[in-house]
């Protein structure tokens, strides 16, 4: 059986969206370090609710990250996955190919309705429209309904909502299911952010960190259970 991966349409779609996102990566840089010669010091914008910049940025994942997701997806058997941060859809196109090996879909939640227009239009393109849906707006609003069991989740969008979206999939989520979180390296570990609560969580989930590209993913697979470590 040939993998929905080296099918040629997706990628070509994916080999384009990654081109894309590369350029607009160092485009970015040549500006920061042309303000840095300048003595310019750039603002970061503080609310992805708020800043354009965000809602143009790729802010996606690589093309080792997008292989580890489908091959975990793929060969966990997960039929119903579900993505928080779909942006352009990069990571989408992964999962949707994915979900259309094991028969199933991907429901994702994008808050910008030009990027989630823009993932649609690759699924199309990649001939994975069938295998995907893509909610518009806040996700702690968006994901609420999704029917169980949920195999999967990937965490990609407002580090701060990772948490939240994941307790809110929680009632939902399959006996061994897998929860993947990028960016981890962008957390410090500390007491009220992601990457501790996930950590801390033995009773519920068993979790590892693992560097992929120039990120970090952890992978943590749902134990169930009632006990909670508080780690607020």
């Amino acid at each position: 059986m040939i993998s929905t991966l080296d099918h040629s349409d997706l990628q070509r779609v994916l080999d384009r969206e990654h081109r894309s996102a590369r350029a607009q990566r160092e485009q970015r840089q040549a500006r920061r370090q042309a303000d840095d010669a300048r003595g310019v010091t750039a603002s970061r914008p503080r609310s992805f609710r708020e800043a354009n910049y965000y809602q143009h940025a790729y802010l996606s994942i690589g093309p080792a990250q997008g292989a580890l997701l489908y091959f975990l997806a793929r060969a966990s058997g997960a039929r119903r996955l579900v993505e928080f941060g779909s942006s352009f859809g990069i990571s989408t196109l992964y999962l949707a190919a994915a979900a259309a090996d094991n028969d199933g879909i991907v429901i994702g939640s994008e808050f910008y309705a030009n990027k989630r227009d823009h993932a649609l239009a690759n699924l199309r393109d990649a001939g994975l429209a069938a295998r995907a849906e893509i909610r518009l707006g806040d996700a702690t609003e968006t994901l609420v309904d999704i029917e169980g069991p949920v195999d999967f989740v990937f965490l990609d969008g407002e580090k701060s909502l990772y948490r939240p979206v994941l307790e809110s999939l929680e009632n939902r989520l399959a006996e061994g299911a897998w929860v993947v979180a990028d960016n981890l390296d962008h957390l410090a570990g500390e007491p009220g952010d992601f990457r501790h609560f996930i950590l801390n969580q033995r009773e519920r989930y068993t979790t590892r960190l693992m560097p992929v590209g120039k990120g970090m993913f952890s992978i943590s697979q749902w134990c169930g259970g009632d006990k909670r470590v508080d780690t607020a």
